[in-house]
């Protein structure tokens, strides 16, 4: 096996490439759930489903993210199309840009950073049965599913259970008030110190103020810190405060928020605008030591430099 081949008898933190990675919730990664009603509406339900359970007939609530399965091609022209590099293998693309596989990653990171309070808090992933499939595909909304294939299976993955990851249930909250803005900006910097790119900041993304998806993150090391040219980069990390900036005036706008009580940070408003002395647009995640958390630095930095990104033909 190699440095970063998942061991053949264990259930084992992922994905597995360098870099942060989520543990299993149970030390089988199975559990005994009970699925109590499906979470969310169908806006939100293209890479997920969400359920309120309990586990191992526990009185506690969980929320469970079961995640549907994607295509590298799909991932390399959808979720990747801003590289000007091609991943060396499918498999890479899988690991980076699949959305369990960028939950894992940036949940990993906060874990790692003891920083679980910038999100709602995630506890470990678990792998469904057979009989825990059937069930929730059964009961579950049957918005965008393919009756044939409801969780997007492929040749690659055909024999792989469905992959969940176990959160806290924030139930009952709104997305978030006009008390709490301050704190989303603060909480999204200290995103990007930490080397997580959220790329997807909107209003159905936050539950009581707090970040509860990272399906579209980038947590450092990842290929677009190589492979982007650099307005591409600047872009990106530009959207970032605009996104988050725009979307406390759409939610405040549609609640009917008194803007003269409403704090928005001048420092998001300079971000928004690019012209902030703090590197126009905020902290750049790309400058996050991860090196400090890889127990074999040597192979870790070889594989980001000979392996992630290899010059060749783009794969078909």
């Amino acid at each position: 096996m190699g440095p970063f081949d998942p061991h053949p008898n264990l259930p084992i933190p992922l994905p597995q490439v360098p870099g942060p990675k989520l543990p299993p919730f149970t030390l089988t990664g199975h559990a005994a759930i009970q699925f109590v009603e499906e979470l969310g509406d169908e806006s939100s339900s293209a890479d997920s489903r969400v359920w309120k359970i309990r586990i191992h007939g526990k009185e506690r609530y969980f929320a469970l993210k079961v995640f549907k399965f994607n295509s590298f091609e799909y991932l390399r022209d959808d979720f990747a199309s801003e590289l000007n590099r091609d991943l060396a293998t499918p498999q890479l693309y899988t690991d980076y840009f699949d959305p369990f596989s960028c939950e894992c990653r940036a949940y990993g990171r906060l874990k790692q950073e003891n920083r679980e309070d910038l999100a709602i808090r995630a506890h470990g992933y678990l792998l469904l049965d057979s009989g825990q499939e059937a069930e929730i595909t059964q009961r579950g909304s049957q918005c965008e599913l393919d009756e044939d294939n409801p969780w997007c299976r492929d040749e690659h993955n055909r024999n792989i259970p469905l992959r969940a990851i176990v959160k806290d249930l924030a139930d009952g909250y709104d997305h978030f008030t006009q008390s709490q803005a301050p704190n989303m900006w603060e909480d999204l910097e200290n995103l990007h110190r930490l080397g997580i790119l959220v790329h997807d900041v909107r209003v159905p993304n936050y539950l009581g103020g707090k970040l509860i998806d990272f399906s579209r993150a980038w947590t450092t090391p990842h290929p677009w810190c190589r492979a982007m040219c650099s307005a591409l980069v600047k872009d990106t990390r530009h959207s970032e405060p605009e996104r988050l900036h725009n979307t406390i005036i759409e939610w405040g706008m549609a609640n009917g928020w008194d803007w003269s009580e409403v704090v928005i940070p001048d420092e998001l408003r300079k971000c928004a605008s690019g012209i902030s002395q703090n590197n126009r647009y905020g902290t750049d995640p790309r400058s996050y030591d991860w090196r400090k958390w890889e127990k074999d630095l040597a192979a870790a930095e070889a594989f980001q430099q000979m392996e992630l990104l290899p010059v060749g033909v783009r794969l078909e």
